[in-house]
């Protein structure tokens, strides 16, 4: 994966629990386009350090994380990034909680983007906060006369975010702060099944994945094909 480097050019909180960075930097001139959705690896600095070190070197994967290409834009090399944070600690949460203008970030990738096929009968995504910019990217990707149904998991009201899909694609927004709870499982398993087959999207805590993941299995049109189903962090 080609490494780049890049600086903070700007900062939202779009709620209590997700801040959304902008970076840009002459190094993005040759960043894949529409690759929205597609992980990347980012690359942080180690501490007393204000630049990131590139390059494959002993110990480099402690300090790396996947994150999600939330948008690109080619003409002006801004590439945007979605991170959860005041949910949990770590290494990139931490980052992006204290970032400022002008802080640098390593940037990899990026790997491949994740819907299986953006033309389904179908489509159905399933996402926690950390799987929410993915999920948020495939739904403004999706065709105008897709159909389908979301559940988005955020942990208040304060957490839901505009995002443009097409009108058949009914967004759920599931208001859980109790991380324990399989709030998504119960929401996928009293939802109207539609006929055809369904383009499954999956992301969330890795355990609560395999619960929906077997759930959805026995369902009508089901297709392991046409099934993205990760867990993005581990209780």
């Amino acid at each position: 994966m080609k490494m780049r480097m890049t600086q903070v050019a700007k900062i939202e909180d779009l709620g209590p629990h997700m801040r959304r960075i902008t970076l840009t930097g002459e190094d993005l001139h040759d960043f894949p386009l529409d690759q929205e959705s597609a992980h990347f690896k980012a690359i942080f600095p180690q501490p007393g350090q204000t630049k990131p070190k590139l390059g494959i070197y002993l110990g480099f994967k402690k300090w790396i994380r996947s994150y999600t290409v939330r948008a690109f834009n080619k003409q002006t090399k801004a590439l945007t990034v979605d991170f959860a944070v005041n949910d949990h600690q770590g290494l990139g949460t931490d980052w992006a909680k204290n970032a400022q203008l002008g802080d640098y970030l390593g940037v990899a990738g990026p790997g491949d983007t994740k819907h299986t096929n953006y033309d389904a009968d179908w489509h159905l995504l399933v996402a926690d906060l950390t799987g929410l910019p993915a999920a948020a990217a495939v739904l403004e990707k999706l065709p105008k006369n897709a159909k389908g149904t979301a559940f988005l998991q955020v942990p208040t009201e304060q957490d839901k975010q505009i995002i443009n899909c097409p009108e058949g694609v009914n967004i759920n927004w599931v208001i859980n702060p109790d991380l324990t709870k399989n709030a998504l499982l119960t929401a996928v398993q009293n939802t109207y099944w539609l006929s055809g087959e369904p383009a499954i999207f999956i992301a969330a805590e890795i355990r609560q994945v395999k619960a929906i993941k077997k759930y959805v299995k026995d369902m009508p049109g089901y297709s392991n094909k046409q099934t993205y189903a990760s867990g993005y962090w581990k209780a």
